[in-house]
């Protein structure tokens, strides 16, 4: 008999242990879960800031941009002499924590122009990197100047190499669609392009 009564005591005692796991196996799996969810929505609302962030961000590029093309643009009343920019696309850079825009920036004069497709630094004014085009201008734009425009989006500073893995291409470009012959070389350094 005392040996029946320490098996039920066992057994209910297994039994306690077995309820008291399953209720702190419920409680644990209900905390892990609303803690889940807390992180889950925490990261649901810096998204929604970082993406309100950027959008914002991108919204002063393009007024920056509509702001520069309005001031840089001077042609005389008949259209022959004068600057004029174009905007060819701007976004906001995080790398750079800045605007970066592609722009074609034209200077006419009688009987010509001088035409640089060139990536800015909108907010600092850095010319980052300029490129003379005299013919197959679409063609420059889709080989270098595009390809510019992403990997300065994409990174705060540009190595050496890279500028002279540019200025290579430039000169294979000059050398099959031709040039002006005493046209100022491509500007590869931090200085504005002067307003002429």
């Amino acid at each position: 008999m005392g040996h029946q009564l320490t098996h039920q005591a066992k057994t209910m005692m297994a039994r306690k242990i077995t309820i008291m796991a399953l209720i702190a196996g419920i409680v644990l799996g209900a905390a892990a879960t609303e803690g889940f969810n807390v992180y889950r929505q925490s990261q649901d609302r810096y998204r929604q800031s970082h993406d309100s962030q950027i959008f914002q961000e991108r919204l002063r590029c393009k007024a920056a941009a509509e702001a520069y093309v309005k001031e840089n643009t001077d042609l005389n009343d008949n259209s022959v002499t004068g600057r004029s920019v174009t905007l060819e696309k701007v976004d906001y850079s995080p790398a750079r924590n800045s605007c970066v825009a592609e722009l074609e920036e034209a200077t006419y004069f009688r009987g010509g122009a001088l035409v640089f497709e060139s990536v800015r630094d909108l907010l600092s004014g850095e010319n980052i990197v300029s490129n003379e085009c005299t013919k197959g201008c679409e063609l420059l734009k889709l080989n270098l100047v595009n390809t510019e425009f992403d990997y300065i989006m994409n990174n705060a500073s540009i190595p050496v190499d890279v500028l002279k893995e540019w200025g290579d291409t430039e000169s294979s470009y000059k050398k099959a669609f031709g040039s002006i012959p005493d046209a100022p070389p491509s500007q590869h350094k931090s200085a504005p392009l002067s307003r002429r």
